[in-house]
């Protein structure tokens, strides 16, 4: 009888044999267990500790690359040189949206610590199996689809350890495999490999099925998450900035540094900050690109911001007349262009009706020159006055026209009212017969 087991042990070691176990009456899961250590006061970091229960986990075999192993209560991990080769791989994935915070997982929080844990329930009596974990996708798989010929890709990166002894908890330190969470990558998956083929690679792990232990040797995601800190450093000592709900002053170096829950929260600056009469700083951007002063921030683990500002000088301008652009607040030696929109403006009134204007000049001031644009270096504050002068030029011309218009009229006015001397009457010879005709006829009645 010893015998008979001896050589089963020996088949099964070399992977001619493979264990079957009838499903539990009972099956059982234990629930993700996540547990928050108290903080001692508010500067002490809490300490989020979560424990993770496989969704899926199942093995796969090159030799029937068409069956499925889920719901069997081992994880089988081989590479033996049998004839032919018996490669078996298990694979596990964990549902993190399921299992934890939503703060962790909106936030992109990373765990501080993570490692995977595996119950070893049967190995080669070579006791020195070598083991890598792998991550894998965790797309188009369940533990009761998946199989050699459909089995997720693998990414080549791993850990591994040596596994030595039955009973045991091997432990696997994966957080150079694990990446920031995220709402697009809600579940984690792995595989178990032997990439040696070696008489002694072979390895029985419990899965979360086994039906003798009520779970308590079932694979295990484990993960601790500490509350972050924020940081957020400005040039400005004093000045006030809103995280969430919290209104905040810069410490004396222009500091803010506080511990935060994971989540989601709105973070502020002040856009200007006053400096001097005519110099204050102007928010430009944060160190990770984002040119807004109020923005959306994800704290899911430390994170340092720091805020850039840019110094800005004032350049006020003066005209009497006309508009001239450019006036207003620019950034340090930067160049400023002034452009004056027009450079003669009718005087009022009747001189104005007449041609006189006021005319620009010359510019004064930060500025200088007499062109209708001038340009300014913004080293400091500056003023820039535009000079303008009336011009009667247009005006003595136009008054000379007119004084010679009415000149004319008024002499020609004159010429047309002068009185005429009285005409004299011409006389004839037919005149004084006539007269003599009447006077005759006059003696004759008398």
């Amino acid at each position: 009888m010893k015998g008979l087991i001896l050589i089963i042990v020996i088949l099964m070691a070399l992977g001619f044999i493979e264990p079957t176990y009838a499903s539990p009456l009972t099956a059982f899961k234990n629930p993700p267990d996540c547990t928050m250590s108290n903080a001692v006061d508010s500067a002490t970091e809490l300490v989020l500790e979560c424990r993770l229960i496989p969704t899926d986990n199942a093995y796969v075999d090159d030799l029937l690359p068409t069956k499925s192993f889920g719901g069997s209560g081992v994880l089988i991990v081989e590479n033996v040189p049998s004839v032919p080769v018996a490669r078996n791989y298990a694979f596990l994935k964990f549902d993190l949206a399921a299992s934890l915070p939503s703060s962790l997982v909106q936030s992109g929080a990373r765990p501080e610590n993570a490692s995977l844990q595996m119950y070893v329930r049967l190995m080669n009596f070579f006791y020195n199996a070598s083991v890598e974990i792998h991550t894998a996708s965790p797309a188009n798989w369940t533990e009761n689809t998946v199989t050699w010929n459909t089995m997720p890709q693998l990414v080549p990166d791993n850990v591994s350890i040596n596994i030595v002894q039955n009973g045991t908890w091997a432990r696997w330190d994966i957080m150079r495999l694990i990446h920031p969470l995220s709402n697009s990558s809600q579940e984690l998956a792995f595989a178990a490999i032997s990439s040696e083929t070696s008489w002694r690679n072979l390895i029985w792990f419990d899965s979360d099925e086994y039906a003798f232990a009520n779970g308590t040797t079932s694979p295990t995601l484990d993960l601790i998450f500490v509350e972050p800190y924020l940081t957020i450093e400005t040039p400005f000592p004093d000045i006030p900035l809103s995280v969430g709900s919290r209104t905040l002053r810069t410490d004396a170096n222009g500091t803010v540094k506080l511990l935060i829950p994971w989540g989601n929260y709105p973070v502020a600056l002040p856009d200007m900050v006053p400096i001097s009469n005519g110099t204050r700083a102007q928010f430009v951007s944060w160190n990770d690109g984002v040119n807004s002063s109020s923005r959306m921030l994800s704290i899911g683990n430390n994170i340092t911001l720091d805020a850039h500002y840019g110094i800005q000088h004032e350049l006020n301008v003066s005209s009497p007349y006309g508009t001239v652009a450019g006036a207003g607040w620019y950034f340090e030696d930067n160049q400023a262009t002034l452009t004056l929109s027009s450079t003669a403006v009718p005087v009022e009134g009747v001189e104005g009706w007449l041609g006189a204007r006021h005319v620009f000049d010359h510019w004064a001031g930060a500025c200088t020159g007499s062109s209708s644009f001038c340009t300014v270096t913004m080293s400091r504050p500056k003023y820039v006055e535009a000079v303008w002068r009336v011009d009667w030029s247009q005006a003595v011309i136009a008054g000379s026209v007119l004084a010679i218009i009415a000149a004319l009229l008024t002499f020609l006015r004159k010429k047309r009212t002068k009185p005429r001397a009285p005409r004299l009457r011409k006389r004839t010879s037919s005149g004084r017969h006539r007269r003599n005709r009447v006077s005759s006829a006059g003696r004759k009645r008398t």
